[in-house]
């Protein structure tokens, strides 16, 4: 078996734990969150109050109104810079709680 076949098959291996571990949700939460805190602006990242990944859906309270209200204009590019930073990720779209 070569080291590329060997490799494919672990990775898949693993994807496929992951799907089915019943912390795959709190571990793409994890891994999201620290790309948030890694991609966003400062201003952003001390109005993000809670954040969750439910469903392939990104769930973020943010604390100022008119903050929400802006980011509800650019969630295609909120989830282009997840996608650019983490792409294996499966994330589909952001809500604004």
């Amino acid at each position: 078996m070569d080291d590329a076949h060997r490799t494919q098959s672990l990775k898949e291996l693993v994807n496929r734990f992951l799907e089915t571990s019943p912390f795959q949700r709190q571990l793409e939460t994890a891994m999201v969150r620290s790309t948030w805190y890694k991609v966003m602006p400062k201003i952003i990242c001390d109005r993000t109050l809670e954040m969750y990944v439910y469903n392939n859906k990104l769930f973020l309270k943010i604390t100022s109104s008119a903050l929400r209200h802006e980011l509800r204009f650019n969630k295609d590019k909120i989830l282009d810079l997840l996608k650019e930073a983490m792409p294996h990720t499966r994330l589909q779209d952001v809500v604004l709680l």
